[in-house]
């Protein structure tokens, strides 16, 4: 089994498209973000393990959140490519020229 997430943009779509049937103000990215971090803290909250591990699994937790949205962050910013090399102007003698050359 492996330990990987299986994190798509259907399981996303699917979660907040329940979330939205709820109400749908979550429509708005921010509101179901709240509405997905509160189901988080409920379920953390909720569980019978002892409040200082609550507190740790919640900060490992939110850094694990900020390291998705940097990931997905760069993942959906175009690569910047290399800048072409100077192409000479028509009719211009171009070259590369070394010491020695005559």
């Amino acid at each position: 089994m492996s330990d990987e997430l299986k994190l798509s943009k259907e399981l996303v779509d699917n979660v907040m498209h329940a979330v939205v049937s709820i109400d749908e103000r979550a429509k708005d990215p921010f509101v179901g973000s709240q509405y997905l971090t509160a189901i988080v803290g409920y379920v953390v909250g909720s569980s019978s393990i002892q409040d200082s591990e609550k507190k740790e699994i919640m900060d490992e937790l939110s850094s694990f959140m900020h390291h998705v949205c940097q990931d997905v962050t760069q993942s959906s910013q175009p690569v910047a490519q290399a800048p072409a090399a100077p192409v000479a102007p028509p009719g211009s003698a171009f070259g590369i020229w070394k010491p020695g050359d005559a």
